[in-house]
């Protein structure tokens, strides 16, 4: 799957790098880890699924917290079928992304959607409820279907299970990274195959990109934490901040495959 994939190529790049494991935390909008190497520090963070989380979830996280410490075979992780664990295991690929991975000085505070080329002929399907990205894509295109896993955030929107027959139709597909921490992804890749751009966007989705581009995603609009605020940010997440409080600790970035190389 997409996920054990990217855990082998980003641990395989920064296994001889030094890089340990300082601090991880869960807030309710995100998880977090940091990580750091010759005195720099890295944080990354991932969605934390609370619509999916049951009472054995605290216990595994701090059960793959310590694996993540000892650096033992963390991409084993990738199996549990506890979403904390996924979304830890989440965090810490984005921290370790962050110390061998730049994006280009030209994809830097690029938007999305304006490297999508959207037109009124346009179906597209917005897997996870980005209320920027439906916001910015109102009156612009024929047709938006939004789905969305947790009930809560919903609204008119589609349950994700609707993923096989949404995606059928759509020209361009706009992606949560959070696919990555319930394990949507696949199936949501398996289904835009008739589309002709396929986005991951959002904090979780800043990942080093390769392995992505791989397997069929044009588009990724990631984030970056710059080093000096990771203690700032930490602190925010951990008292419920997401998006609007810690994004002007770093910049938010858009790569294709084209603007990676």
């Amino acid at each position: 799957m997409l996920l054990d994939e990217l855990c082998r190529e980003i641990t395989s790049i920064t296994k001889h790098r030094g890089i340990n494991v300082e601090q991880a935390g869960v807030g309710v909008r995100y998880t977090f880890v940091i990580t750091e190497s010759a005195g720099k520090k890295f944080l990354g963070m991932s969605y934390t699924p609370v619509e999916d989380l049951t009472h054995g979830d605290s216990e595994a996280a701090l059960e793959a917290y310590e694996v993540l410490k000892e650096g033992h075979d963390p991409c084993s992780l990738a199996e549990s079928s506890y979403p904390l664990v996924k979304s830890l295991l989440v965090a810490y690929l984005n921290s370790l992304t962050a110390h061998v991975y730049e994006p280009p000085s030209n994809a830097v505070g690029v938007d999305v959607l304006d490297i999508m080329r959207f037109s009124k002929q346009d179906v597209v399907a917005v897997v996870g409820y980005i209320g920027p990205v439906i916001k910015g894509l109102t009156g612009k295109v024929k047709e938006i279907i939004v789905l969305e896993r947790n009930p809560r955030r919903r609204g008119q929107a589609l349950p994700d299970v609707s993923v096989p027959r949404a995606l059928k139709k759509a020209t361009k597909v706009v992606v949560t990274g959070a696919t990555l921490v319930n394990d949507t992804i696949d199936l949501v890749l398996e289904h835009s195959t008739n589309a002709d751009a396929v986005a991951l966007v959002g904090a979780t989705a800043s990942l080093y990109p390769e392995p992505l581009f791989r397997r069929g995603i044009s588009i990724i609009a990631g984030f970056r934490i710059l080093p000096g605020n990771v203690e700032k940010v930490a602190n925010a997440l951990m008292l419920g901040g997401g998006t609007g409080e810690v994004y002007r600790y770093g910049y938010k970035y858009t790569v294709t495959h084209r603007s990676s190389t």
